[in-house]
């Protein structure tokens, strides 16, 4: 079992690593990548919307769906959590 100070450790030398190839890269190299990003998050969430197997009346499967694609991109919503 690892420590949780050796976790820390280990978590602030990645994100240092990470900032540092970031320093690396321009602004618009930075904004394009997250742009692409997004207009990939849209994209699933649009096919997931338009997705005709997912028909229950409360659009739960659609919404578990797009928490899903969320959470597959890294990022989390509390609004789900709340509802469980």
């Amino acid at each position: 079992m690892v420590e949780p100070l050796t976790k820390q450790l280990c978590a602030k030398s990645i994100g240092d690593y990470v900032i540092d190839h970031l320093n690396l890269l321009d602004d618009q190299q930075i904004a394009s990548m997250s742009e692409r990003s997004a207009i990939s998050l849209l994209c699933q969430i649009k096919e997931i919307l338009d997705d005709d197997t997912l028909d229950d009346p409360t659009c739960f499967q659609r919404i578990d769906a797009i928490v899903t694609a969320f959470q597959d991109a890294g990022l989390s919503t509390r609004r789900h959590w709340a509802c469980e």
